[in-house]
């Protein structure tokens, strides 16, 4: 991964490479992008948002605590194809609520919009579509790391 790729970008190119063996139906693509905000969410809630104060000094405005994190409330979830955009809902009410407002969170809610496909029954099983939320939730990880290989799905 190059150090200035955008997760959009990362994301477009494993769409173009994966088109027919993995993201093979809209329903998987939009399964994928939930999970990869999903993470993000869950990422950055327990990391606070900052803002750069009067005196230029970057201080912690919001942290979320224990008890009300994304990740508790996801935890209690099914993921499957009727629940992506309660979960994607629910994760871009984090995303305002907890002022969570990175340029990549703000990039990741874009491609929820962008490929999140509400009505789409194209014959995807719940266990695939776990298994693509997944998938985005784990790459979005190695991403933010840095550990995801250009010339492989996992690394």
């Amino acid at each position: 991964m190059s150090d200035n790729q955008s997760f959009s970008e990362f994301f477009h190119q494993k769409l173009e490479k994966e088109k027919e063996s993995f993201f093979y139906s809209e329903t998987m693509i939009g399964a994928y992008i939930v999970g990869a905000y999903a993470s993000a969410i869950i990422h950055s809630s327990w990391r606070g948002a900052f803002q750069k104060s009067e005196t230029g000094e970057w201080i912690r405005v919001s942290r979320v605590e224990k008890n009300e994190t994304f990740k508790k409330w996801l935890s209690n979830q099914q993921i499957v194809r009727s629940n992506l955009i309660k979960i994607a809902d629910k994760a871009a009410e984090f995303h305002r609520r907890f002022n969570l407002d990175s340029n990549l969170n703000q990039e990741l809610a874009q491609l929820v919009t962008d490929y999140l496909k509400p009505k789409v029954n194209d014959g995807t099983t719940n266990a695939e579509v776990s298994f693509a939320f997944l998938r985005g939730y784990n790459d979005f990880l190695k991403y933010k790391k840095g550990d995801i290989d250009e010339n492989s799905t996992t690394k």
